[in-house]
């Protein structure tokens, strides 16, 4: 889960008051979605984010309101085993355990910790220093009361009360800012607990060289996707908010220079769809030893195949130009830019979630060139 929806959150609690926030905490067979999926619930029973819909969504806002009502934290359980018949709405096969939570903006948990506003702040901080956080929530158990709240931060960074259970959650915590993922935990013993890790790793960098027709709808494409989003472009014209209202960065600025400045690591997604393929060339030798997660280039097979011939010439070992995802986009036929930034946002999640759908690069790379 992106600290994009804690954002939604702290706007919802200051209209709404209390809310509720429903998160899959573990999950078993096959389930419609991912541990760390949150949904949140208004008083008037309206729902933001879904863990999954049909009978067990339905089922888990039943309880959403009542926890709202009454402050006490629950557990539910979305049991989708049953047979599958025509009455069937979601029967996927597993199980899902949910934790239901009530959350006010000045509300303190139960048992301590940082408020919502509190924990909203912190990680606005450890997202504009691009630093992984793991909230800690209690969600059942004797050693702290359930509802108990942490947030660990790199380098043992921790705000919250001092529990009995810190030092053996070291490790998962650890395990949990390393890897992203979020966990459920249960240490058994004098005093069992059981806590949620929820993983919030920094926001994937889309970087969006280029502002033209393309880069528009990718853009927006992008933030649906839970990226940050920058794009670069020499012309003051195109880089504007008024083309790109919903970006995080939008830079005008000459090509090289903007992108030479921008922290690129893991994590950053790199697509170059400027104006003309010696514009996208001369990024391309800028970025291709960098070590972004994804190096995208527009153009037809012909005009890659002359740009990575240069490169070759310049010294470029095999190794690193087969990083290079050109033609860019995965092989669906595209052809209206809307398309096109569909296929390249296909590929960029392909490649960060390990999909085997065929690419255009891949043409390429069987015909050898």
């Amino acid at each position: 889960m992106s600290s994009a929806f804690y954002e939604t959150l702290h706007s919802r609690m200051a209209r709404d008051g209390r809310v509720a926030v429903a998160t899959v905490i573990e999950r078993r067979g096959s389930v419609p979605r991912e541990v760390g999926a949150k949904m949140l619930v208004s008083p008037l029973g309206e729902t933001i984010g879904s863990i999954g819909g049909g009978c067990g969504e339905a089922l888990v806002k039943r309880d959403a309101l009542d926890v709202i009502r009454t402050g006490r934290p629950v557990i539910t359980r979305v049991d989708l085993t049953e047979p599958i018949t025509d009455d069937s709405e979601t029967n996927c096969g597993g199980i899902m355990d949910v934790f239901v939570e009530r959350v006010g903006a000045d509300e303190a948990p139960a048992g301590g910790g940082p408020t919502p506003g509190r924990l909203l702040e912190e990680l606005a901080r450890a997202r504009a220093g691009r630093r992984p956080a793991v909230v800690a929530t209690v969600v059942g158990g004797e050693a702290s009361p359930v509802g108990t709240r942490l947030l660990a931060l790199p380098d043992g960074e921790w705000i919250g009360p001092e529990v009995p259970w810190r030092e053996p959650l070291a490790g998962p915590i650890g395990e949990a800012l390393a890897s992203g993922k979020s966990r459920r935990v249960r240490f058994l013993g004098g005093a069992s607990v059981d806590v949620f890790l929820e993983a919030l790793p920094p926001a994937p960098d889309l970087v969006i060289v280029g502002a033209g027709h393309i880069a528009q709808p990718l853009a927006t494409i992008g933030k649906a996707l839970d990226f940050e989003v920058t794009v670069i472009d020499d012309r003051a014209d195109f880089a504007s908010r008024a083309r790109f209202p919903g970006a995080d960065r939008v830079i005008a600025d000459d090509l090289v220079a903007a992108v030479d400045r921008h922290p690129i690591g893991s994590g950053t997604f790199l697509v170059l769809v400027t104006r003309g393929h010696r514009l996208d060339e001369q990024v391309l030798r800028r970025v291709v030893h960098r070590p972004a997660d994804y190096i995208g280039m527009i153009g037809s097979r012909r005009r890659v195949s002359a740009v990575l011939d240069h490169l070759r010439r310049a010294g470029v070992d095999e190794a690193t130009l087969s990083r290079i995802h050109a033609p860019i986009g995965l092989d669906i036929g595209a052809d209206t830019p809307g398309e096109i930034a569909v296929a390249i946002a296909a590929e960029i999640v392909k490649v960060r979630r390990g999909g085997r759908a065929a690419s255009l690069a891949d043409r390429r790379r069987t015909a050898g060139a």
